[in-house]
């Protein structure tokens, strides 16, 4: 296969930011229909980082390209002025963004790792490598136009961009990491000293300074004294937050062990119904949830509902997705 310069480039700036993407694979969703937009407030982190040069991504002897030979002079340059920003590759770290339209979905986009295009006439690639960025997301409608950024394989275009400063995330973190009571109860949890650890992440929690890992932590030095009726809310309050997508990327790991650990401690209450209930949402992205999957198939928690209705019901759908998904992922480190 010959590729272009355009997708050379393509292919070298995934590569290098350590993950593959084909060229076709984002045609599927920014193309397939313009009956669905998203525009919205986002937080992305920039991985890479390209300066278009236009004259020299859009090959003119290419179909594709043909027409922009057609233009004149004048309507030649103020076309190829419009593509003259910066072509990104990066993660959505926080979305504020919806979906409108025929679907409707909040926090759209959320922990993806997208690629992006920053109109010519602000900031350069030195300035936003590796940074944060606040914008405003805005998706063009792509169905058989040249309107920027349409010919660079993406949709998604960012508006009113700010480089933030660093470490600027989520505000409980900087609260968390200020408590001495969240402090103290991260040093004993570390000790397996859980009962001193659940009451100070308990004060810290009152106080208004528990972070994402603070709740996962304080379920789980619950969990570990087997008490986890006090484990819920905690646990709850973080799949809360992940269902409402108010999970920054750098918390997404961890929020996904909380959304678990609450269902092993729903089974281990003898609740099949909501403990199920969370099980089979990772049916519907096996893959990504590949790891959820095995756990739930083996975990000794879950031999609390082993029995019921609803968990064999599970456990008959989970095998076959676990069959289609191939082997899990090494596992990551636990959380401490």
């Amino acid at each position: 296969m010959t590729y272009s310069i355009w997708q050379r480039w393509r292919l070298v700036l995934t590569l290098a930011c350590g993950q593959a993407l084909s060229f076709g694979s984002f045609s599927t969703r920014a193309f397939a229909t313009c009956m669905t937009l998203i525009s919205g407030p986002v937080v992305y982190d920039v991985q890479g980082c390209k300066a278009i040069e236009p004259e020299k991504i859009f090959d003119l002897s290419k179909d594709k390209y043909a027409w922009i030979g057609g233009l004149d002079s004048a309507g030649r340059k103020a076309f190829y002025d419009t593509y003259r920003g910066l072509y990104l590759k990066g993660r959505v770290a926080k979305s504020q963004a919806n979906t409108r339209g025929l679907a409707s979905e909040e926090g759209a986009l959320a922990g993806e790792t997208v690629f992006m295009y920053l109109p010519p006439g602000g900031l350069q690639c030195n300035a936003i490598l590796g940074k944060r960025l606040s914008a405003n997301l805005h998706q063009v409608c792509c169905e058989g136009g040249g309107d920027a950024p349409c010919l660079l394989d993406t949709s998604y275009v960012l508006q009113q961009s700010q480089v933030l400063a660093a470490g600027t995330g989520d505000q409980s973190k900087a609260k968390a990491r200020a408590s001495k009571d969240y402090i103290a109860a991260t040093t004993a949890f570390n000790q397996h000293k859980y009962k001193v650890a659940a009451k100070g992440f308990e004060k810290a929690k009152a106080n208004g300074e528990l972070d994402i890992p603070g709740y996962y932590h304080l379920g789980l030095a619950y969990r570990l004294m087997d008490q986890c009726v006090d484990a819920l809310p905690p646990l709850r309050h973080v799949s809360e937050m992940e269902q409402k997508k108010q999970i920054w990327a750098e918390d997404e790991q961890i929020a996904r062990k909380s959304t678990m650990l609450l269902a092993r401690c729903l089974a281990r209450m003898n609740d099949p119904q909501n403990a199920v209930a969370i099980l089979n949402s990772y049916l519907i992205e096996p893959a990504k949830y590949r790891n959820e999957i095995n756990e739930s198939l083996k975990d000794s928690d879950f031999g609390w509902i082993h029995t019921s209705r609803e968990y064999r019901d599970y456990m008959k759908v989970a095998r076959k997705k676990q069959n289609q998904a191939g082997p899990a992922a090494p596992a990551a480190a636990p959380a401490k």
